[in-house]
């Protein structure tokens, strides 16, 4: 039989960074440890690495060898619930093993705002602030806050069982309008 639960994976290495922007004070854009790398992936959701505004980060995931499988991919943001007009948004790309990358969406720092969908199996994730983009008007002085990205494939055989399922419904439909 098989199962309907899988593994969630965190982002542990941090393959590239590009600090953008910190238009706050140089004690703001210290404070708390915003910018240090290993926020990101350190598996702490209370740290966190501020992009930037502007910037960008290329996570991976070590403890998946090959690709990772489609599925979930949230963004864990440390300023949910923020204060009105401190907005944050970033674009998450998957990057397969050609060094293609493809958009999965636009998270932002809403509550429920934080996880997009992967259609196809990807090796890496780049993180791009568009705060400014997005919200012109915030008063994010250094975009989008990381403190953990994770993965929750969609287990392949669950999967297949439910398209399995929603088929032989679909023809049980077909036929039931066919006899009336």
């Amino acid at each position: 039989m098989a199962s309907a639960n899988a593994a969630t994976y965190f982002a542990d290495t941090v393959e590239e960074a590009n600090y953008g922007i910190c238009t706050g004070t140089v004690r703001a854009c210290t404070a708390d440890d915003r910018q240090n790398l290993a926020n990101a992936v350190d598996g702490n959701a209370s740290t966190f690495y501020a992009l930037g505004l502007g910037g960008s980060l290329l996570v991976s995931f070590s403890q998946i060898m090959g690709n990772i499988m489609p599925g979930t991919v949230s963004v864990f943001e440390i300023t949910f619930n923020r204060l009105v007009g401190h907005d944050e948004a970033a674009d998450v790309f998957a990057v397969d093993a050609d060094g293609n990358e493809s958009l999965l969406g636009r998270i932002t720092n809403a509550v429920g705002g934080n996880s997009v969908l992967a259609g196809s199996p990807f090796r890496q994730l780049r993180l791009v602030d568009v705060t400014r983009e997005q919200f012109p008007d915030t008063t994010s002085f250094d975009g989008y806050d990381v403190a953990q990205i994770s993965v929750a494939p969609v287990p392949l055989p669950a999967a297949g069982l439910m398209l399995l399922g929603g088929l032989g419904g679909l023809a049980a439909l077909r036929r039931r309008k066919k006899a009336v």
